[in-house]
């Protein structure tokens, strides 16, 4: 009897175990999302934008008009998706919040969590609903590289502040629900972007349009 007792409690140990294993390793992907910028045609439909900011910068001046063509922006931001970068108004929060940051009016991020979900870092990783979001533009990165990348290919004499970056690409935040009407949006450089993770879910009232890549 005992034996049976002991066989039976080693079987919900690994019963327990296994569902925690497999709660783990659940994910989100997105498989849609391209990495790269695209050329495209403006149409009628679509206003071109000069963006001098590297907040979306992964490495090859991403979304910087400066090094790249103007970007084609499309006025229809209806049906929003993950992984889109949205042009949006600026929350007067942010302003407000830091008057001396001479932030600009209209601003560049990109989709993460939608309407209804939970989105939260932890150790510079984003979950989506406790499930780890698996793309490009789910971790804290410098320019494209990891933290991995970046202490193994960055010259120390090139680095800067060692434990700044250690705690950069260790970036933590509390829980936030998107709201009704609202999208959570980051930067693809989060050092250098101020987006959801600073002022918290963006309302679809201040989105004008979806940057569709440069201008073709």
């Amino acid at each position: 009897m005992k034996k049976i007792l002991l066989l039976g409690f080693a079987l919900l140990l690994s019963a327990c175990s296994s569902e925690v294993a497999s709660n783990e390793m659940e994910t989100i992907t997105d498989n849609d999302t391209k990495s790269e910028v695209e050329l495209v045609e403006p149409l009628e439909d679509t206003f071109l934008v000069e963006w001098k900011y590297d907040n979306m910068d992964r490495g090859n001046h991403d979304y910087h008009t400066t090094y790249h063509s103007p970007l084609v922006v499309n006025t229809n931001s209806n049906d929003v998706k993950r992984g889109e970068v949205l042009y949006y108004k600026t929350p007067d929060i942010v302003e407000e919040s830091n008057p001396e940051f001479d932030m600009p009016e209209y601003y560049i991020s990109r989709v993460v969590g939608l309407e209804g979900e939970t989105v939260e870092i932890k150790n510079g990783q984003v979950f989506i609903n406790d499930k780890k979001l698996d793309t490009f533009y789910s971790k804290a990165l410098n320019r494209g590289m990891d933290r991995e990348e970046y202490f193994e290919k960055v010259d120390s004499d090139n680095r800067g502040d060692e434990d700044s970056w250690k705690e950069y690409f260790s970036t933590n935040m509390e829980p936030v629900e998107v709201e009704k009407n609202t999208v959570f949006v980051l930067g693809d450089n989060w050092w250098r972007s101020t987006d959801s993770k600073d002022f918290g879910v963006l309302p679809l009232e201040n989105v004008e349009g979806k940057v569709l890549g440069y201008e073709k």
